[in-house]
């Protein structure tokens, strides 16, 4: 699972990816010029691993992860952000959209005034006019060839309609079938977007900036950037107290993976035993044969049947063995949903 992290130059973006990974990647000034790609694995933080281990005692545990790509772009203060240097971010699975909501007059802001609302407006702009561009091609192609009939050109039509109007499109506006016809083109205006205001010790004010963001079906989340950065930097035993200070239970980390998960809609199921216990993620409402192919594609090709027990129920009877005993294990085939929390045996035959 990726994600990519995008925002206007000074908005803090470079912080806020070093406050979710614990890096220390350089937060200098914008200078226009071409610059790397910060990436960080950051493993998904789930108490139910850590007791499934103390259980089995395996060789090694494997956290879920998410792969957290800061993503330098190139900006115009009349266009905002060139669509050619968006590129990079159709790959990922969500957008993440830095806010500057914090007041700072060492850092000025390149459109000259603190204004979040405004931001996220000029940010969705540029995501609307890169895919625009990108369907009006299409579509100049396929008029080309006579194929104005054809299924590909009515989407590229429905989402030409919307697109000219300046609206988003959201995860919503195109079924999964349409979806599966047009996933080469990668289109940034159907992701998943997650949209954080990043806060300082002189917080903007963001009521505007929750309220356009509710208004396109887009939920806020927020993180005083630097602090945060600054704690995570730490030794993971001395966070807690800096935490406690600020009113906190957990680091950004948590609560924005947390966030991520529900914003995709993906739930975690494990395998467990003496070799390793390992979280997996898929989308909520996925097949046990779907869910068999995250962990090899083998399992899903030759699916037989998956024997499936929650967690809690596995933890209580003290084991697989145990909870064969008590008849807790469930025989389940291709077509049962997995729920969040389930452990699995995959049966299969290639």
């Amino acid at each position: 699972m990726e994600t990519g992290i995008i925002g206007l130059p000074l908005s803090g973006k470079t912080t806020i990816f070093n406050s979710l990974t614990g890096l220390a990647a350089a937060t200098t000034s914008y200078s226009g010029g071409k610059k790397q790609v910060n990436l960080s694995e950051v493993a998904v933080p789930d108490e139910r691993i850590e007791k499934l281990t103390d259980l089995f005692h395996p060789k090694k545990k494997v956290h879920a992860s998410v792969l957290v790509k800061d993503i330098p772009v190139q900006f115009d203060t009349q266009k905002g952000i060139l669509p050619e240097s968006l590129g990079e971010i159709r790959n990922a699975d969500a957008v993440t959209i830095v806010i500057r909501a914090f007041e700072d007059r060492a850092v000025p802001h390149p459109l000259d005034t603190v204004d979040p609302p405004r931001d996220l407006q000029k940010i969705l702009d540029s995501l609307i006019f890169s895919d625009y561009e990108i369907v009006e091609k299409r579509m100049d192609r396929i008029a080309r060839e006579g194929k104005k009939a054809d299924r590909e050109y009515l989407i590229l039509k429905k989402i030409y309609d919307r697109l000219s109007e300046g609206e988003f499109l959201g995860t919503d506006f195109l079924t999964p079938d349409e979806l599966n016809v047009l996933s080469g083109f990668r289109f940034l205006t159907v992701k998943p977007v997650i949209i954080i205001a990043n806060t300082g010790e002189n917080k903007a004010d963001i009521s505007g900036l929750k309220t356009k963001a509710e208004s396109i079906g887009l939920s806020l989340f927020t993180i005083s950037g630097q602090l945060e950065m600054d704690i995570a930097q730490l030794a993971s035993g001395d966070q807690q107290e800096f935490l406690t200070d600020l009113g906190l239970s957990e680091p950004a980390v948590n609560r924005f993976i947390r966030h991520l998960y529900k914003t995709l809609n993906l739930i975690s199921f494990f395998t467990a035993g003496e070799d390793e216990v390992r979280a997996w993620s898929v989308s909520r409402g996925s097949s046990i044969r779907k869910a068999a192919g995250k962990i090899h594609s083998d399992m899903e090709k030759g699916f037989i049947r998956a024997e499936v027990i929650q967690w809690e129920e596995l933890l209580k009877a003290g084991g697989f063995s145990q909870a064969k005993k008590e008849g807790a294990i469930r025989l389940e085939g291709k077509t049962y949903t997995v729920q969040d929390g389930d452990v699995v045996v995959i049966r299969f035959n290639v």
